[in-house]
């Protein structure tokens, strides 16, 4: 029978539609748990790999675990270094397929198993409704059968193309050839574990030589960058430190790969007395990234500091979390949404020091909101730009949620969402209500000939704005309600003394301020601090 050239070209297509189809299936039936295993067990590098291999090999998409890596950075739920730890191990977890092929695929009629998956995989996903559980189970049995069927055809035509081939075909050119044409094939299909496929397909038609397929997959680990440098081009900048990380990595494995090809082989051959080939390959692509994960490993936080530094951040506008993070990966996104706000009560609390001429690092020194106001004074706005920018922000937080919410998120985290939402639209409030007496405390500040009210206004801010710092980032779970209990009472405490300093004056001329500018100055400070202290309870109920 003559060689069939699009039976090959459509069994890999068939393969890649089967790996598209397997991978939309697992990301509805398995993601949500794999996402809480991630963001639990990787607190170490080590770790980090363990959960990269093992999620890899489950999912089968090693771009899937990238980009939930991503979300999770950009959330800051992940450190860059245990992140990188994840992006590693997906590396080794990716020969996972290869090794079901090799142990099983040209063992058994594929056939045989691929119209049993066809069949009540299509069936299960015409008849099924889309809503329910049932019909992404059906489309992963399409998938498997796909892939089956995809991996026969490869497996014939390279069956029928021995009988016609001339022996030797693949051994009289360099093994940086081959490691090139490995590169750009996978580059071409973005799948090295169809690289992987055509390969055994070709080992087992006994048409190619192992070290010719060995260079071919060394190639092929580099190429399999190549997805991920173009989709980081316009990212943002954690998304081109993963990008380059994954990129320096790969091309370090593969150069290992290529490097050390005759002595790993040769480790495999003789010392671990692998005589199958295509075992052979497999092993040999499983050693190579597992080298370059132990060459990684000890400098992983040195690399990761590196990273940080490569690409600028943004500056201390608008927002920092919710632009890194795909609404589609809910408790990521539901976390983004968590920093954002936290980030919003500390530019609302800088705005506010500002009408009252109070230095913000006078109180933010020993918190995280240091670090925002240093973001901000690097730009120096005015005040109505930064107000401006909070309103922003604002909206931004409002439209990224609802795309979370339709995301199909979990009861808990719409909750959670929706709690952050109040909490966020409180702390608009709260800068309202200080932007709305701005120039009646200008007034009391360069009007007034005493000083005392101004200087108590003042007295009063700094100590509710601690006490609202401390319930943030420094109270003990346990203590919560009673400090939130002291948090109020000081509020109303400022609230009545200050209203007690302005009844002495009958006329209010007395300072050079008219009674009722007064009476308003206590009244939206009241409303302003007790805006902050309610967005500051759902802040503390979300974590």
């Amino acid at each position: 029978m003559p060689f069939q050239p699009w039976e090959l070209v459509a069994g890999l297509g068939i393969f890649l539609y089967g790996m598209m189809v397997l991978e939309q299936a697992l990301r509805t039936l398995g993601t949500r748990a794999f996402r809480h295993i991630l963001r639990d067990y990787t607190n170490t590098p080590v770790r980090g790999v363990m959960m990269g291999i093992i999620s890899t090999a489950c999912l089968q998409s090693s771009s899937m675990v990238g980009l939930i890596v991503l979300a999770f950075v950009g959330a800051g739920i992940l450190t860059m270094a245990n992140a990188l730890g994840v992006i590693f191990g997906a590396s080794l977890g990716t020969t996972f397929t290869g090794w079901i092929v090799a142990t099983i695929g040209f063992k058994l009629s594929l056939t045989e198993y691929a119209l049993p998956l066809l069949a009540v995989g299509t069936l299960g996903t015409v008849f099924i409704s889309t809503e329910h559980r049932r019909h992404s189970q059906a489309r992963l049995l399409l998938g498997l059968g796909l892939l089956l069927m995809g991996l026969d055809f490869m497996k014939t035509s390279m069956g029928t193309l021995v009988e016609q081939s001339v022996p030797g075909v693949f051994a009289d050119y360099p093994i940086l050839f081959y490691a090139l044409g490995g590169l750009l094939f996978t580059a071409l299909v973005q799948s090295s574990s169809a690289t992987m496929m055509i390969v055994l397909s070709a080992i087992h038609a006994g048409i190619m030589p192992l070290t010719t397929a060995a260079a071919i997959m060394a190639g092929a680990n580099l190429g399999t960058t190549v997805t991920v440098v173009m989709g980081s081009l316009k990212g943002s900048p954690d998304k081109h430190r993963v990008a380059l990380a994954h990129f320096i990595f790969h091309l370090l494995s593969s150069l290992i790969g290529l490097a050390l090809l005759y002595p790993i082989l040769q480790l495999i051959t003789d010392t671990l007395t692998v005589q199958d080939p295509m075992y052979a390959v497999v092993l040999f692509h499983s050693l190579f990234n597992l080298f370059a994960i132990i060459l990684f490993l000890p400098f992983i936080s040195p690399f990761a500091r590196w990273l940080q530094n490569r690409f600028a951040d943004e500056d201390g506008s608008g927002c920092q979390f919710i632009t890194k993070v795909p609404a589609s990966v809910s408790d990521a996104a539901s976390e983004a949404i968590h920093q954002e706000v936290i980030r919003l009560f500390y530019r609302v609390i800088i705005l506010n020091l500002r009408v009252l001429k109070i230095r913000p690092q006078e109180l933010l020194q020993e918190y995280e909101g240091y670090r925002v106001y240093r973001d901000i004074s690097l730009k120096n706005p005015s005040y109505d730009d930064q107000y401006a920018d909070i309103k922003h922000t604002e909206q931004q937080i409002l439209h990224y949620a609802n795309r979370v919410l339709q995301e199909k998120a979990s009861s808990d985290e719409a909750q959670i969402v929706s709690g952050l939402l109040h909490a966020a639209r409180d702390m608009v409030f709260s800068a309202k209500s200080f932007k709305d007496i701005r120039l009646n405390i200008v007034e009391l500040r360069m009007q007034s000939d005493d000083e005392e009210m101004i200087e108590t206004i003042r007295h009063d801010t700094r100590v509710i704005y601690r006490h609202l710092l401390n319930l943030l980032e420094k109270t003990d779970p346990i203590l919560i309600a009673e400090k939130r209990e002291q948090l109020d009472t000081e509020i109303n405490l400022s609230h009545d003394r200050l209203h007690q300093m302005i009844t002495r004056y009958s006329d209010g001329d007395g300072i050079g301020v008219p009674l009722s500018t007064l009476l308003n100055v206590n009244r939206e400070m009241l409303v302003s601090n007790q805006m902050l202290a309610t967005a500051l309870r759902d802040l503390v109920e979300a974590r």
